[in-house]
């Protein structure tokens, strides 16, 4: 394991992690090498077993219907920004298992802005058995000239791929 830049991440105060997202695994090695804990929106199938739900609710995790404008989930992420706390997004919202980006979604941005939160971008890779996983941890992104005006979706697009954007440069990092 290499994990840079863990001093980038504010030490109180509620912060997004935007992070790639190529494994299952990801969720818990970001948490294991983050000073604070962290909650995830994760997919609401993965509650589906209750075995399953149970273990991701006790690590922090609580669910999001993909593709719809789930209310429930934005109040809980709110709620943990509210609470200064750390909220772990993958704003792609899927895993891209080979280590490509997707495009990410504006609803994470949306999440930032009215939970007035910087954004740290993360890049994982290499989380495959038998190599080398690192984690590179992004300085983190302030929002704040937009927290006043809600920007429109145009805005919103071009901070996604903002943040998309070091996210790639954490990923070029040896």
């Amino acid at each position: 394991m290499k994990v840079r830049g863990r001093e980038n991440i504010p030490q109180e105060g509620p912060v997004i992690i935007m992070s790639n997202h190529i494994s299952l695994l990801d969720p818990p090695l970001l948490g294991a090498f983050l000073p604070r804990k962290i909650h995830y929106m994760a997919k609401k199938e993965l509650f589906d077993n209750k075995l399953a739900g149970w273990l991701l609710g006790s690590l922090g995790a609580f669910p999001v219907k993909r593709g719809t404008g789930d209310r429930k989930a934005l109040r809980n992420a709110l709620k943990i920004l509210k609470n200064e706390g750390v909220l772990g997004v993958f704003p792609e919202g899927t895993r891209y298992p080979e280590g490509e980006l997707g495009e990410a979604h504006t609803g994470s941005i949306m999440i930032a802005l009215m939970g007035q939160a910087p954004i740290v971008p993360a890049g994982i890779k290499n989380v495959k058995t038998g190599g080398r996983t690192t984690i590179n941890f992004g300085k983190p992104i302030y929002l704040n000239d937009f927290y006043e005006e809600k920007p429109d979706k145009e805005t919103q697009k071009e901070i996604a791929e903002q943040v998309m954007a070091e996210i790639e440069e954490l990923l070029q990092m040896d």
